[in-house]
Order: structure tokens, then sequence, then C-alpha cells
């Protein structure tokens, strides 16, 4: 996430902070907190940005003139992705949401607004249902519980993509980060809507209209949480935080700006 008008640039070397971080030492280009890269941009009560697939932070600067003036906007490289390393565990959802537990825990957050898009927001409720207290309100963007929650023209293309990546894996080591990063869209998430039913924080699902993840897929999100809210954004497909930055910056506000009712 970098500041309106700064240029994106990596750090010369990656350098891990103590144990717990003060946001206002992680400003660009940010540094390694726990198991993952955290930057941050803005003044105000934070609000964590969790990106999607073969992305970073880098995904929501679009968003940074809408809402640094007022909020903190944490911005977090998922575990091999961006700055991150990959681990040892390798790439799954669930892994990815206890690295962010790890993090915030670190950061010494309590409870923060979490906005994830895409494997992001899959990544969102998989914290909020792995470390219950660790996340606050959510807004998940494209968030999906299963693959089969994709259209299926657009699942049919990452399958596709996936087997060709490995295949070419096989001959061009080079290509099994994005063999890996694309087995994760064809295999995650696993999360029965059953599960949803325990979350007790407001949950914003937001769409575009257009959007890769079918329109029933998202009701089902929807209608299986308890206080889960449904917005979609017109005009848009799946990538609301790059083509509708302003729409999305009103919905986290106005989330943010509500009082908060215990669950």
């Amino acid at each position: 996430m970098t500041p309106a008008g700064a240029p994106r640039r990596c750090p010369a070397a990656r350098g891990t902070l103590g144990l717990v971080t003060a946001l206002r030492d992680l400003r660009h280009p940010g540094a390694l907190v726990g198991p993952l890269w955290v930057v941050t941009v803005g003044s105000g009560p934070p609000v964590v940005l969790l990106h999607g697939n073969s992305e970073s932070h880098h995904v929501f600067d679009n968003l940074v003139p809408h809402l640094a003036g007022e909020m903190t906007l944490v911005g977090i490289d998922s575990r091999g992705h961006g700055l991150s390393p990959r681990g040892a565990r390798g790439l799954t959802i669930a892994a990815m949401a206890d690295d962010v537990a790890v993090t915030l825990a670190r950061l010494g957050l309590d409870r923060p607004l979490v906005v994830g898009f895409s494997d992001g927001g899959n990544i969102a409720l998989e914290l909020a249902l792995r470390h219950p207290g660790a996340a606050g309100r959510l807004v998940v963007v494209g968030a999906n519980l299963f693959p089969e929650g994709l259209r299926p023209v657009g699942k049919a293309l990452t399958d596709a993509a996936h087997a060709a990546a490995v295949v070419g894996a096989r001959v061009a080591p080079n290509l099994e980060p994005l063999a890996e990063r694309l087995g994760l869209m064809v295999h995650d998430p696993h999360i029965d809507p059953a599960r949803l039913a325990g979350l007790t924080q407001e949950v914003l699902v937001v769409v575009g209209e257009r959007d890769a993840v079918r329109p029933e897929h998202t009701a089902l999100i929807v209608d299986s949480l308890p206080r889960g809210r449904l917005a979609v954004v017109p005009g848009v497909g799946h990538m609301v935080p790059v083509r509708a930055p302003a729409q999305l910056a009103d919905l986290v506000r106005d989330l943010a700006r509500r009082p908060e009712v215990a669950g």
C-alpha cells in the first residue's frame, strides 16, 4: 500500500520487528512483523487490509486517498505473496489466517475492523472462525466458502491455468510459486456454511454486480451469518478495490461509524 504520490519500492533488506510493534513504526515501505510483511498509511482507528490471490497489499492503493485521512490502513502481505515468506506450511487459507492472527497479536491490535478482498475475504472469515476475538467487524469483498462458489466459466479457466502451471513447473521450476498460488483457488477454501453461525460480529459481504462469485453463493454466505449484510457495487466485476475504490471506501466508512452492538 503506497501513500498517494509515493513510488513503489522494495526495501533493501527485510527486518523483523519486536514482539509488539507500534503501527507508527510501519510506514512505507513497512517491515516483517511475525510471519508477515506489514505497511501502514494514514491516521485514526486501524483497518486491516487483506489482499487476494497472487496480489499484495498494493491492490488497495486506490483506496488510500479515500480513507487514509481518517483511518490507519494496515496492509498485510499474505504468506508467499508480496514481501511475506512462504513458510514451511505452504499455502492454505487456514494457514494464512493463522499467520494473520499472529501478526495482529504482535501489533497489539484489539479486534480491528478487517477488510478482505477475494482470497483475503476468505482469510478474514477463517481468521474470525479459527481465532475468535482476533478480528472485529468484517468487510469481505468477493469471498467464497469453497471453490465451487465461483461462476463455472471462471472456475474452469482457473482449473485450466493451474493445470498448465503445474505442467510448466516440471520444466521451468520458476513457475512453481504460480502453480501453488493457483492451486490455492482450485483446492481452497473449505468453509462449512454452518460454521458461520458462530460468528457474532457484523459482517458486510460486498460483491461487484458482475462478480466472479456466483450470486447464489454470495446469498449463502450472507444468509449463514447471524449479522451478515449484503452490498452490491454496480457496474463492476470482481476487482472492486481497484475499479470502485470510492464506493468501497464509503461502505468501509459506514460500517466503521456504526455504533458497536454486542452480538
